[in-house]
């Protein structure tokens, strides 16, 4: 369908290993009867296990054809569409109800500077509908086989976006080569050259209004961070080229 995903490679279009799911469930204490919302959905795919897991899960996404796809073959769940600019729609999501596990994979707003006014105001804007003690996640594949330098974000980017807001940040990583069985790369003679980053932030116990939330965002956009790293600075400069021209 031709959608650039989260940051650098498609993880909404890599099935998830077991290990990483085992992880967003029992390291972010999520069971039966918990809500959950995964951005940047695709298809479908981990909206529907959760939900057959006896969770509340919704699934957002930018592509019509995915919402679309999605809704048609699975229609117990709750499938939404984002509009542009991201961080602009995301005001009323998940039918405005506490959410305990919040996980990304995919949004336009953090495909280029993580400290840039656009990716805060998106992660304000979802942080506002956790419930206290919940947890927002960046969930990234990235692909160790590019051996150019700067072909993707660095670990650090989504550890130090994150350390804007207030809470308690961690980072688990899950090597390609880990998630694999010997006789599975055996039989499709796949070399794995990637990991799976898990960075997520817990928010506090105490819960924050919209408006302070929003603060935060600002706060954190006027702080004069810079770029995240050299591959979002030279995605920058290329979006900047792209759109003088057609200007």
């Amino acid at each position: 369908m031709g959608w650039t995903r989260l940051l650098g490679s498609a993880v909404s279009s890599v099935p998830l290993p077991r290990a990483v799911v085992r992880h967003l469930l029992f390291a972010h204490q999520i069971g039966m009867g918990s809500r959950v919302l995964d951005v940047g959905c695709g298809q479908g795919e981990l909206v529907h296990f959760l939900d057959d897991l006896g969770m509340d899960a919704v699934g957002l996404d930018e592509s019509p054809d995915n919402v679309q796809w999605a809704a048609e073959h699975e229609p117990r769940s709750d499938f939404q569409l984002v509009t542009t600019p991201p961080e602009k729609s995301l005001e009323h999501i998940a039918n405005d109800e506490p959410l305990d596990l919040i996980v990304v994979r995919h949004l336009t707003s953090y495909d280029g500077n993580l400290f840039c006014s656009s990716s805060f105001q998106a992660t304000a804007k979802m942080l506002q509908h956790l419930r206290p003690n919940g947890w927002f996640t960046f969930l990234v594949h990235r692909d160790t086989s590019r051996r150019e330098a700067n072909a993707s974000h660095e670990v650090s980017c989504f550890a130090r976006h994150l350390s804007f807001f207030p809470g308690t940040c961690r980072v688990s990583h899950f090597a390609d080569c880990e998630l694999s069985t010997i006789a599975s790369d055996w039989l499709h003679l796949h070399r794995h050259h990637g990991e799976f980053l898990v960075a997520s932030l817990r928010v506090p116990h105490v819960a924050l209004s919209a408006d302070e939330w929003q603060r935060l965002a600002n706060q954190a956009a006027n702080s004069r961070a810079g770029c995240c790293c050299p591959w979002a600075d030279r995605g920058d400069e290329k979006r900047g080229s792209d759109e003088r021209r057609a200007a």
